[in-house]
């Protein structure tokens, strides 16, 4: 394997590495949502930083690797493991966000079970793996499947608000009310976390066939 070869092969290690991380902080907030753990939401918002300083290093790498001079089919992978980074940190911080939503909630009886919210994270780190696996393995048939489950979170995201908008127009409690507004911000930032699984497949995609496509 040549240097450069080597070199791509290490930064891709690193971006699975991300992967796997983000994908716990994800799993993690939620968790701490359903158990109401406040600790947990804690170390969620604590762990941050140590995203955004991957996110850093990932970017210095690939400049570093594109300082090589690697083949043109290569710099085209190095850029989109650099978008792929910023995907990957950004969905970090909406699990922060969920878990600063769980402090906010504490000491709090739910306005109702959460059913949908789970589900909706299932789907959400389910497309993420596999986006990422797809990007790895250069598989733009398993990435255009990724995308096209897309749909299927923003269905339950319409739900959710359904459902939620209901109980507020019956609600008088203010912090029951306040409690439906946070969990249409999960609700809404689990759609987002759909969508950045989605552009993840697109890059596999794109690196693919070389055309840019958008679900």
């Amino acid at each position: 394997m040549s240097k450069a070869k080597a070199q791509l092969a290490m930064v891709q290690e690193d971006l699975l590495k991300m992967g796997k991380m983000v994908q716990d902080t994800v799993h993690r907030a939620i968790k701490a949502l359903d158990e109401k753990n406040g600790q947990m939401a804690l170390e969620i918002i604590n762990q941050d930083d140590i995203i955004d300083n991957m996110l850093v290093v990932m970017e210095e790498e690939v400049a570093t690797v594109l300082g090589e001079g690697p083949h043109p089919k290569d710099i085209k992978r190095l850029l989109s493991i650099a978008k792929i980074a910023n995907n990957l940190e950004r969905i970090a911080d909406y699990a922060s966000n969920i878990a600063e939503i769980v402090l906010e909630f504490k000491g709090q009886e739910y306005v109702k079970p959460l059913v949908h919210i789970p589900q909706m994270t299932r789907l959400a780190l389910n497309m993420l793996d596999t986006a990422l696996q797809a990007f790895v393995d250069g598989n733009g048939d398993l990435a255009e499947a990724v995308c096209k489950r897309d749909e299927e979170v923003d269905n339950l995201h319409d739900e959710v608000h359904r459902e939620l908008l209901g109980l507020m127009v019956k609600e008088t409690e203010g912090q029951r009310i306040r409690q439906s507004v946070g969990f249409m911000r999960i609700s809404g930032f689990l759609e987002r976390i759909a969508d950045h699984a989605t552009n993840i497949g697109e890059e596999t995609i794109f690196i693919s066939t070389g055309k840019r496509t958008q679900y």
